[in-house]
């Protein structure tokens, strides 16, 4: 021990060395506690943040209709992009806008969500990275966030629509889904249901003033039921009017029975028991075939091959039975749209034939309200008719290309 002890003091570069040595061990030791500690501090520190934002999140109004989530992934450039050119024809480029409030609008979500409801495996892989527990919005905000449209500077008849995914399948699949429900929805469309957000609030607002107008009507007609100033006309109108309305009641009670057996899974032999199927097209053909192919199996001794041949036929007329149920309850959802539709026209005699009794009717304050509900009608029917024609045109030639 002395030795060694005098030998560094024979050597004293070497113990400034050794001394130095150990300073840097115990440095770098020290250091790396020190970041293990700091790391694993970090660590939880990150999940007391995350927590504290679920929480946070949770918590939020739930009326807001977009959440944070589909801010960021609308904004996220982590994902597999596919580029398509909507083009329109030149001479409508000044509208171009509305194919932009089209496709981002309720009602093509609506459809495009539809259409993945039936394409469940393409659904699962479009959507499967958002249902979790941290993305809490619906699937219809999950779904607008996954793609944009925007006009184009240099081309004014041109939008470019930008589709999202996480994955380049799941982006070419919502692609093709998104561009194969808009041309089927463009085709489709209806004035009673447009695409444009713009128009489906207008077609709002004259549906409330319609059903307005005719309950001001009814009120009036009613009050004037059994006055001596109504004409043969009116008499045969109202007539007529509740005899469809009883056409209506009977078609609805015969729907809601057809639903309650379908909720319940009951024997498919109870829509029998409802006189608008039962009576229907050659429910009673099939049913009286049946029932003598029944009691041939039942009653009768046949042979293995003639009884072969009873079965089949029978499972063929039990098909068709069911075929024609189908047929008999589509049927009855046709003749109570027909029926409804009758109402209104009917309805809109009556409310007509009051409008011209002016004599009569001039200080009744119901319709002086009448005529101010039917003059804002002509005008928001007005204005809609221009704007939904707008949009017919703009609708014609759209062509869609795959940016490469």
């Amino acid at each position: 021990m002395l030795n060694v002890f005098f030998t560094i003091l024979m050597h004293p570069w070497q113990s400034v060395l050794l001394i130095l040595i150990t300073l840097t061990v115990f440095g770098v030791g020290f250091y790396y506690d020190q970041i293990e500690k700091d790391s694993a501090l970090a660590y939880e520190d990150s999940f007391i943040a995350l927590k504290e934002q679920i929480t946070e999140k949770n918590e939020m109004n739930s009326s807001t209709p977009f959440l944070q989530e589909s801010a960021h992934l609308e904004k996220s450039n982590a994902w597999a992009e596919t580029k398509i050119i909507l083009e329109v024809l030149h001479k409508n480029s000044n509208f171009a806008h509305m194919h932009k409030e089209a496709i981002k609008g309720d009602t093509f979500i609506a459809s495009l969500l539809e259409t993945l409801d039936k394409n469940p495996t393409a659904k699962e892989l479009i959507f499967s990275p958002f249902i979790n527990d941290f993305f809490s919005e619906p699937e219809s905000a999950i779904l607008q966030s996954l793609y944009s449209i925007a006009l184009e500077i240099k081309a004014k008849n041109q939008l470019l629509l930008t589709v999202r995914g996480h994955s380049n399948k799941a982006s070419t699949l919502l692609t093709k889904a998104i561009i194969d429900t808009y041309k089927r929805d463009l085709g489709q469309e209806s004035r009673d249901k447009p695409l444009v957000n713009k128009l489906l609030k207008q077609r709002k607002e004259i549906t409330m003033l319609e059903q307005n107008q005719l309950q001001l009507a009814e009120q009036i007609q009613g009050e004037n039921e059994n006055s001596s100033s109504q004409s043969i006309e009116e008499i045969a109108i109202r007539s007529e009017l509740i005899q469809t309305t009883n056409e209506i009641n009977s078609y609805v009670a015969a729907l809601l029975e057809i639903e309650k057996i379908h909720l319940s899974k009951k024997d498919p032999n109870e829509y029998l028991t409802i006189n608008e199927l039962s009576t229907f097209g050659s429910v009673e053909e099939f049913l009286t075939s049946i029932d003598r192919l029944q009691r041939m199996l039942v009653n009768q001794d046949l042979e293995p091959i003639l009884k072969k041949e009873v079965t089949k036929n029978l499972t063929k007329l039990k098909a068709s039975l069911n075929q024609e149920l189908a047929m008999g309850i589509e049927h009855i959802k046709e003749l109570s749209r027909t029926a409804l539709e009758q109402k209104i026209q009917l309805q809109k005699k009556l409310l007509d034939l009051e409008m011209m009794k002016n004599d009569i009717h001039s200080l009744h304050p119901r319709f002086k309200l009448l005529k101010s509900v039917k003059s804002q009608l002509d005008e928001k029917r007005a204005i809609f008719s221009a704007d939904f024609q707008r949009w017919q045109n703009v609708k014609q030639g759209v062509v869609f290309t795959i940016v490469p």
